[in-house]
């Protein structure tokens, strides 16, 4: 197995080298890396590129705004037989693409998620997360599968769904496994367990709740599929580097 991770960014400076760290130190080496600019303004790009001698590191951009132009154009790049696209803000255990490569082989799963703990020194989000990923395991034994923040495909897959569909404003991960799941692919939920920040959180947690809360009611009654601009979304912003 050829593993190609796509990371799309857009003004990750500070953010994104947590995530290549983490990298850097996996039991089972990346067989590629590749960071997507979309549109950054600071120097997100520049930061990645000097992991080029720690990592199989690639770099690629689009002006087309929105995670998924900038995962499509990752996968545009990548030549491996499995593709994992990760947001910038996570940081995966050293173990995580062994565990992966292994329950891959094990269950040969086609597509899908893992499991998020969400870095928090609050209660109120950190249980948030909690109900988010019970959400999202619960859902996965129905014809309604969702994914988020991390994501698995085999080339095949991406190839035959066309890739995420860039006329959706949000929830296009979502809508990616659905679409695996209806395809008859075999998707499902690797227990593998990544950090993530609370960026999204830390100023107002509760709007962002009632958000993801609007956003699911949404998509459930306009045919599973977002899109409009319900609420505001930015892609990516300015974090300081946490603590490893």
């Amino acid at each position: 197995m050829k593993i190609s991770i796509i990371i799309p960014c857009k003004n990750e400076s500070g953010v994104v080298e947590n995530l290549l760290d983490s990298l850097v130190r996996q039991t089972r080496p990346a067989d590629e890396v590749i960071v997507v600019d979309s549109n950054c303004t600071d120097d997100t790009i520049a930061r990645a590129k000097t992991y080029a001698k720690k990592l199989p590191l690639k770099t690629t951009a689009t002006t087309q705004k929105g995670p998924a132009h900038a995962r499509n154009r990752g996968a545009s790049k990548a030549t491996g037989d499995m593709i994992i696209f990760a947001d910038a803000d996570l940081i995966f255990p050293e173990y995580f693409l062994q565990k992966f490569e292994k329950q891959i082989n094990k269950k040969r799963l086609q597509a899908g998620s893992f499991i998020q703990r969400m870095q928090s020194n609050k209660f109120g989000i950190r249980a948030g997360a909690y109900l988010m990923n019970a959400y999202a395991r619960l859902m996965q034994h129905t014809p309604w599968p969702i994914g988020f923040g991390c994501l698995y495909a085999t080339r095949e897959v991406f190839d035959a769904l066309n890739g995420f569909d860039t006329s959706l404003y949000i929830m296009e991960d979502y809508d990616f496994i659905l679409k695996a799941k209806r395809a008859k692919y075999k998707t499902g939920i690797i227990k593998i367990t990544y950090r993530t920040l609370d960026r999204r959180y830390q100023n107002n947690s509760l709007r962002q709740v009632f958000k993801g809360i609007y956003g699911e009611l949404y998509r459930y009654t306009h045919g599973l599929r977002v899109t409009k601009r319900i609420y505001e979304y930015e892609m990516g912003g300015k974090q300081k580097k946490t603590t490893k």
